[in-house]
């Protein structure tokens, strides 16, 4: 009789806990930043390929201390990524430059640009109504941001308490997204 009662709870909870984590993968987090660093791990898809972006320790660099990123990628490299923050600004340390690139400030405002620490890109605020389609969700509120590099010119879209949700190029076709589907390839 236990057994039968674990086993018919068990049934009635799985779908119910799916469908909340489905809910909040897909919709906004009202009072939560653009760029929370306590996101502890992601799956990012990127053109044919994708990443599992996850944290992985800390890293002190010139006395301020990052929180650091690795992205295992499908083919087996790995990238590390060194963000921190600081009175509502994200910072990213550039290993090419031993200096530090803002990725958003939390004082942005529409039409507000600023460049890499290289100088090689710029970024702008587009929007923060952007509405992106992923094969996930529908995607609104948004913050756009518009990243143009020596070649090619992306849009990144980010949703409150998540951060990064994808990438359109400069035809507007999605290149980027994340995904909730962690065990398919």
């Amino acid at each position: 009789m236990k057994l039968t009662f674990t086993f018919l709870t068990l049934i009635i909870c799985l779908p119910l806990f799916s469908q909340t984590e489905g809910q909040s993968f897909c919709s906004e987090f009202k009072n939560e930043d653009y760029f929370p660093l306590t996101v502890e791990k992601k799956k990012i898809l990127w053109l044919d390929s994708y990443y599992f972006e996850e944290i992985v320790g800390t890293k002190k660099i010139k006395n301020k201390e990052y929180i650091e990123y690795a992205q295992n990628w499908k083919a087996g490299n790995t990238e590390s990524l060194l963000l921190r923050e600081e009175n509502g600004v994200i910072y990213q340390y550039e290993k090419c430059c031993d200096s530090e690139t803002i990725r958003f400030d939390s004082k942005f405002e529409k039409g507000k640009s600023w460049q890499t620490a290289d100088k090689k890109s710029k970024y702008t605020i587009e929007s923060f109504k952007g509405k992106l389609k992923t094969p996930y969700c529908d995607y609104k509120d948004l913050l756009v941001i518009k990243g143009e590099f020596t070649n090619i010119t992306y849009m990144f879209y980010y949703k409150k308490g998540y951060g990064y949700i994808g990438t359109t190029d400069d035809k507007n076709n999605l290149i980027s997204c994340v995904s909730p589907e962690w065990n398919k390839k």
